[in-house]
């Protein structure tokens, strides 16, 4: 018997994909009808940078705390109570939309709490996965589990679109809560194993969160992962963001839909991607893999810089896509597998932290050299092939980089 049907032949885990599956559909929904509602009805595009700024800031900012309570508290619970409350969330805004009340501010303060809840989320939800699936199917959950997150971000906003081509936005919020609603029912019914959580006498979240970082940084497979991932998050996630707009308007035609054949192709790579990773994962030299990988996407980086055929930066971006996917999931796995279980939460959310909290800074530079009038041509190939360089140098420097499975 394959692992693969033992692996969907799991009760808990079926309840967490398929409420993967149902909200992220809605999420994306919801944020798309919410970006609209803020561009079109309200006419406020110049303050939609607001919006997503008040989303961001507090994930990053709580996302250690959100660690430190997966390692204390049942991850199910906190999913639970994270999903509850975007569901009250949402029918609080059909309630405001009733009303004629829901403005710019309103919408922030809603952005506000979603990140917040967004920091407590993540955490949890990773470490709940080597909670409830043995370590020999950990890959492909993880596989699985990220292949189901593109698809929504894939197949959402079209689903969202028709939706707002013929619905009110009531009916579209409140159908986005329905189905939250469901996902969260799904929760509620997985039978998470209980482990105690042994905490020292006087222990507080502050001392539970140093001694989280102290282990990630002694431990030298996640320190390895740490480094990595910053790294390449400063050196990729600007240029990828920034560039891919400007290189559609100054190498290629600079049509709108253009634009989003880009975006569809990294969306489509990482769900291949995911879907290889589920039928073939990988178990050898997992962190090599990792940094060859994103070594490679630094050259396709480069490359894209200079592409000025559409259908060819269509194929780099589905491959940039496919890279992303084959990196995550053994590293997602990699940290399931090296991390004490009563440590996971934190070290989830220390990596998490270590690559999304540098992405601003990474936005900042691009955003400084194209003010010293620094072409994207240079940029993107400056950023992408000093990426790979500090791949290459990381791998021969670090021993546990070659060697650890």
């Amino acid at each position: 018997m394959s692992a693969t049907p033992a692996l969907f032949r799991n009760r808990n885990f079926i309840l967490l994909w398929l409420a993967s599956i149902v909200g992220n559909f809605a999420l994306a929904v919801a944020m798309l009808a919410e970006t609209w509602f803020v561009v079109k009805t309200l006419g406020a595009k110049e303050q939609l940078g607001i919006v997503m700024i008040a989303g961001s800031v507090p994930r990053i900012a709580l996302m250690a705390i959100g660690g430190v309570l997966a390692d204390r508290m049942r991850r199910s619970r906190i999913i639970l109570v994270s999903l509850g409350s975007r569901v009250l969330m949402l029918f609080a805004l059909v309630g405001l939309l009733a009303i004629g009340r829901l403005d710019i501010w309103a919408l922030t303060v809603f952005a506000f709490l979603y990140g917040a809840l967004d920091a407590f989320f993540w955490p949890a939800r990773d470490a709940l996965i080597p909670a409830i699936v043995p370590e020999r199917d950990l890959t492909r959950a993880n596989s699985v589990m990220l292949t189901t997150n593109q698809v929504g971000l894939v197949f959402g906003p079209v689903l969202g679109g028709i939706l707002l081509a013929t619905l009110s936005y009531e009916v579209i919020f409140g159908l986005t809560g329905v189905m939250l609603a469901l996902a969260t029912a799904c929760i509620g019914f997985i039978n998470e194993p209980f482990v105690a959580k042994i905490r020292q006498h006087g222990s507080t979240m502050l001392s539970e969160l140093k001694e989280g970082v102290q282990y990630a940084i002694k431990t030298p497979v996640l320190r390895a992962l740490m480094l990595v991932y910053a790294a390449a998050n400063l050196l990729f996630m600007g240029p990828l963001a920034l560039g891919i707009p400007i290189i559609v308007t100054e190498n290629l035609n600079g049509e709108p839909a253009t634009l989003s054949y880009l975006q569809s192709a990294f969306a489509a790579g990482m769900v291949i991607g995911g879907i290889l990773l589920t039928m073939y994962p990988p178990s050898k030299k997992r962190l090599l893999m990792i940094t060859v990988i994103i070594a490679l996407e630094g050259v396709l980086l480069a490359m894209l810089a200079h592409t000025h055929w559409v259908w060819i930066a269509v194929a780099i971006q589905a491959l940039i896509g496919l890279g992303v996917a084959g990196n995550n999931v053994p590293m997602m796995s990699l940290i399931q597998q090296y991390s004490d279980k009563d440590k996971i939460g934190r070290v989830m959310s220390l990596n998490s932290m270590a690559s999304m909290g540098l992405t601003p800074l990474s936005y900042a530079m691009v955003t400084g050299l194209l003010s010293l009038h620094l072409s994207m041509a240079w940029i993107m190939p400056i950023f992408g092939l000093t990426m790979a360089a500090l791949m290459v140098v990381m791998t021969l420097q670090m021993a546990v980089i070659r060697e650890v499975d």
